[in-house]
């Protein structure tokens, strides 16, 4: 008896695991959404205020050798929000463009999918605005991540 309780036990531990993993990327998916109508306008903001601290501020304080591991840092991090606004921004446009199939699939390339899957439709559908606010915020991304990392390094030299 006991032993049929054990297993009775392991299966239903098991159906919970996979109903558990079969939920997980719909809750993900409904978050995102939610992130997206919720948390991309503020995001927007602090990317312009980190773009201007980049730009006004820490570029400037990469001129002395002293500040540059502190100044390569904040731009590294700062590259984050900008990663984050293109993310959503992307899957916000994935979505109302080509629908659930091409967020999943998207979303299937390790989550970072959506930018370029975004990048296509809007170039496709001929939205021209979104597409270079999809390049640029990429360019952006990638430029800070890149150039905090050099000026960084550049600090021990």
């Amino acid at each position: 008896m006991i032993e049929k309780a054990k297993a009775l036990g392991g299966v239903l531990l098991g159906v919970a695991v996979v109903v558990c993993v079969l939920a997980l990327p719909v809750v993900f998916i409904m978050g995102s959404l939610w992130a997206s109508e919720h948390l991309l306008r503020p995001l927007i903001v602090a990317g312009w205020i980190a773009l201007a601290l980049n730009i006004l501020i820490l570029l400037p304080l990469s001129v002395f050798k002293r500040l540059r591991g502190f100044t390569g840092t904040g731009m590294f991090l700062s590259s984050y929000i900008f990663g984050l606004v293109a993310w959503l921004l992307g899957f916000i446009l994935t979505y109302a463009l080509w629908g659930l199939w091409a967020v999943i699939v998207g979303i299937l390339f390790l989550g970072g999918g959506v930018v370029p899957i975004a990048i296509l439709a809007t170039l496709f559908k001929g939205l021209w605005e979104p597409f270079l606010t999809l390049i640029v915020l990429v360019a952006i991304t990638f430029g800070s991540r890149v150039g905090g990392l050099l000026i960084a390094n550049s600090a021990s030299e």
